[in-house]
């Protein structure tokens, strides 16, 4: 009976970031022939199918631990770190190019400035997904840490969310209260089960709700300002 509990949450919560995933990029990527939307550059294709394989191997490998094909769920975990690679080597390109983007981004920030939110997630999402990979044989980690670094990739489909719903203004309270709600429902998933949380999520998760002022503040300061900058002119030859 423990396992059949212990297996039902983590398929259910990739089941939401897929859900989350689709409804941010659907009218701008996933289902975009439906609408009058400007097309897109070979880079941003790449980046949408290397990360929507990423997304559909992390939803398999939840299904594969709740089935206990613990042998499938390695060989499978092989190709992940292949498709991991190439979000973060093709994601951090994208990121270069945004920040050459002539316009304001979330919290009002132009993009040279908003660009150190995206780049802090390509820091942030390979350095979990190392550890975890580090520490696949401690279950109770691995997975823990894996399901950090998913919440860690979902802002750019919430942003574009907060953008449908017309709450730019309120960019940073928004993304924190996703983050947190991701967050406290993996803690409440452990009280739940063990009547403790786990400190990956205690400790990583509350890091990861608290970074986003972070974020949002060093953006904006005198030390990023030039890496921004060079950063825009990077980008704009990526995107030449």
């Amino acid at each position: 009976m423990a396992a059949v509990t212990r297996s039902r949450f983590y398929p259910i919560f990739a089941l939401a970031l897929l859900l989350v995933v689709f409804l941010g990029f659907a009218r701008t990527y996933y289902l975009r022939s439906w609408f009058d939307v400007p097309p897109i550059t070979l880079l941003l294709h790449l980046h949408g199918i290397v990360f929507s394989a990423w997304l559909a191997t992390y939803v398999i490998q939840t299904r594969l631990i709740a089935a206990h094909n613990v042998q499938a769920h390695m060989k499978l975990g092989i190709a992940g770190l292949f498709i991991a690679g190439l979000v973060v080597l093709i994601g951090l390109a994208t990121v270069f190019v945004s920040a050459s983007a002539p316009r304001l981004r979330g919290g009002g920030l132009p993009s040279h400035q908003f660009v150190f939110v995206p780049f802090f997630i390509m820091i942030v999402f390979p350095s979990l997904v190392t550890a975890a990979v580090l520490l696949r044989r401690k279950a109770a980690l691995h997975k823990r840490l894996m399901t950090l670094a998913m919440i860690t990739v979902l802002p750019p489909a919430t942003a574009r969310l907060i953008n449908l719903a017309g709450q730019q203004e309120h960019f940073l309270l928004l993304q924190t209260a996703f983050t947190a709600a991701f967050v406290l429902w993996c803690l409440g998933a452990d009280w739940v089960k063990h009547r403790v949380v786990h400190p990956v999520y205690a400790i990583g998760g509350t890091l990861l709700v608290l970074s986003w002022p972070f974020r949002l503040w060093f953006a904006q300061t005198d030390a990023w300002a030039p890496v921004g900058l060079w950063m825009a002119e990077v980008g704009k030859r990526f995107g030449a």
